[in-house]
């Protein structure tokens, strides 16, 4: 997983305190089924969706970007599956806050 940036915003809920509202629901889908490509993305982003084409392209691309998603190439697609499981990202993540924590408090 990738350390360059870390996002973390306490007011969020579930996976946004660590993500985006869109990226974390795009990961709550792909770990639910498993791998994704951007049109079922949007599918199953539903109605809640006003999101085009392209920029789900692009959410994805910058998770597998972050390292949170694998891609494998699938005729002119890309098909998007979770490089750790939910408890491993979450996990990671609350170990980093902690981290972070124990350190400023050591001071």
């Amino acid at each position: 997983m990738s350390h360059n940036s870390f996002y973390f915003d306490p007011e969020g809920n579930e996976l946004s305190v660590f993500m985006g509202k869109t990226e974390s629901r795009l990961m709550e889908i792909v770990w639910e089924k498993g791998e994704i490509t951007v049109k079922k993305a949007i599918y199953y982003l539903g109605e809640e969706n006003d999101r085009a084409y392209t920029t789900v392209m692009t959410i994805l691309g910058r998770l597998a970007g972050k390292g949170i998603l694998s891609r494998k190439k699938l005729g002119r697609s890309f098909v998007y599956y979770p490089t750790f499981s939910r408890e491993q990202f979450l996990k990671q993540k609350i170990s980093v806050v902690k981290n972070c924590l124990k350190n400023n408090f050591a001071k």
